[in-house]
């Protein structure tokens, strides 16, 4: 452990000055907890300004022995980008990138270079001008997510034309066997020699590109469209660990300290069509996503599922996050999540308050405020069980209704084509599913991470079930579930809300054997975190970029310990 913590807080301090090393308690404690995992302990947490500071920040705390932890918007649902609550053996340090955020674009916006602290929506707006987007949007639990945090976790999201998040080209720190820190420049482009001259460069535009060499190297997963289409494959599409999609950067898991990616830009869509579907037999879901993947001539832009059970949740207990992204757009989402932790732990302070003041106030709100739920959606909502949103390049339109109305001649359910409101609505609320049983416990200050039991789960292609059933020794265990998912990736998000006095560990270790039985890979995008054990390929991966295990040592549930001891 270091013992003199004032001197490397005062070499800290002397590069990124002195508001950007948070050592209080009460600062760092926002970024040791992610959205669903409890909080760990950290001795600071560094903010540098840009990434000459973040160099000379990560050699201060290599040449200290120190843990470090690289995080970008702290998103985190697995706890992927904050510290475990125990058993490392030297102290942790947090390096937050937020403020280090520039996009570059190439080619007139045919590709981007993104820094570390950029957030997908970011690069949205930055693309909208040139008609161009991001190979991610933003997700259901994910509002604020960083462009490299998806490239490092290979996140999924939810465009079924695109597949996970990767490229080959990057530029990132590497601590050797040796321990010592070097500068990867992977981007394809020529920025000098010395660290320092290839940060400067890379910051000032300072630099030449055009030679065909500098094009050279996979940037997407360009295969998974045609991969999604093999409905009778005996193995999921995506999963995070696949050995297909792990590449320096991509896949990492905090193993590397990113600097910047570069990434394709894609045509934005000039139109589209949303319909919204519903049945009380999963079954016909199921046919219904083979039958239109091996029939449409082009894959769907979306297709995502919702079960009754998280449609309920989410409009009681997420109903003011689907509202705000209305009502002020998701760029803000960061800035208001980050007064609300503030206020949590100010309101912390007062004695007589409880520790979940603000989540209860938020409550008050939701069940005096209409749910504003256009009214053709809450009709399928009281009538059906299982919900689909599907949208489509308008283009398709035709094709893809004589489909439709062949498919339901005899299929279980019914559809609509939404209006614009209705589709917007749609969408919404999906968005905020993610977060609905993580609402309600707050709501009810139950502790998440004795009770919620959160699975990520990719399905094999040919998988003849969706849902998930339980065993009756399990099913008696639960008091309340959410369940949602992209369905055409075959990818399930299961929450299940245990009732007091059962054992989560045990509950998930009965969950996982279940999962293998059918033959699905977990977790399916969200990072293998402190919450899943990584597979033997990934931890290979794993220790041939950090051999010392010095950047986010115990991730996948791995040592803690210096060289992986």
């Amino acid at each position: 452990m270091v013992q003199d913590h004032q001197q490397l807080f005062n070499d800290l301090q002397g590069i990124v000055g002195q508001h950007s090393l948070l050592t209080q308690k009460s600062k760092i404690n926002p970024y040791c907890k992610g959205f669903r995992t409890t909080s760990g302990h950290a001795l600071a947490v560094v903010i540098p300004n840009n990434l000459i500071e973040l160099w000379q920040v990560l050699q201060c705390c290599v040449a200290q022995n120190i843990i470090i932890l690289m995080q970008a918007s702290n998103t985190s649902v697995t706890g992927g980008s904050t510290p475990h609550h125990k058993g490392y053996d030297r102290d942790v340090i947090i390096v937050s990138v937020k403020k280090i955020t520039a996009i570059q674009l190439l080619d007139n916006a045919q590709q981007v270079i993104a820094f570390p602290g950029n957030t997908l929506t970011e690069l949205e707006n930055a693309l909208k001008p040139f008609n161009k987007e991001p190979h991610s949007v933003i997700g259901s639990s994910c509002i604020g997510a960083s462009v490299v945090g998806g490239i490092c976790n290979n996140s999924g999201g939810s465009l079924i034309r695109r597949g996970p998040a990767f490229t080959e080209k990057s530029l990132f720190a590497q601590i050797n066997e040796d321990g010592q820190l070097v500068l990867v420049n992977h981007l394809g482009i020529d920025l000098g020699v010395t660290p320092e001259e290839i940060l400067s460069n890379l910051e000032t535009e300072s630099y030449h590109y055009g030679d065909a060499a500098d094009w050279e190297g996979k940037l997407w997963a360009d295969d998974y469209a045609d991969r999604l289409r093999q409905v009778d494959a005996n193995e999921p599409t995506r999963f995070n660990g696949d050995p297909q999609y792990l590449h320096e950067c991509s896949g990492s898991t905090g193993k590397l300290a990113v600097f910047a990616v570069r990434l394709p830009t894609f045509d934005a869509i000039k139109s589209t069509e949303v319909f919204y579907i519903g049945s009380n037999d999963e079954q016909s879901f199921v046919e219904l996503r083979r039958y239109l993947l091996k029939n449409l001539s082009q894959l769907p832009i979306q297709a995502e599922y919702i079960h009754r059970s998280a449609f309920d949740l989410t409009v009681q207990y997420a109903k003011h996050m689907y509202k705000v992204i209305d009502y002020l757009g998701p760029d803000k989402i960061p800035q208001i999540l980050s007064l609300k932790n503030s206020a949590d732990e100010v309101f912390k302070k007062i004695p007589f308050l409880p520790n979940n003041t603000v989540d209860r106030v938020l409550q008050l709100i939701n069940r005096v405020t209409p749910n504003g739920i256009e009214k053709r959606i809450a009709n399928f909502h009281e009538k059906y069980d299982h919900h689909l949103v599907i949208k489509i390049d308008a283009e398709q339109n035709k094709e893809f209704e004589d489909l439709m109305q062949n498919f339901f001649n005899t299929a279980s359910g019914e559809y609509f084509k939404c209006d614009a409101k209705e589709a917007k609505n749609a969408f919404l609320i999906r968005f905020a599913v993610g977060g609905c049983a993580g609402y309600y416990c707050d709501s009810k200050n139950i502790n998440i991470n004795e009770r919620l039991v959160a699975l990520d789960i990719a399905l094999k292609a040919n998988d003849e079930q969706f849902m998930l059933e339980l065993p009756p020794e399990l099913d008696q265990q639960v008091e309340l579930t959410s369940s949602c998912g992209h369905f055409f990736c075959y990818v399930i998000h299961q929450d299940y809300l245990l009732k007091p006095g059962y054992d989560a560990e045990a509950f998930k270790h009965s969950m996982v054997q279940y999962l293998e039985q059918r033959g699905a890979k977990y977790p399916a995008e969200h990072n293998v975190g402190h919450m899943y054990q990584a597979s033997a390929d990934y931890q290979a991966f794993m220790q041939k970029l950090d051999p010392t295990n010095s950047f986010n040592p115990g991730i996948g549930k791995t040592s803690k310990k210096k060289f992986w001891k």
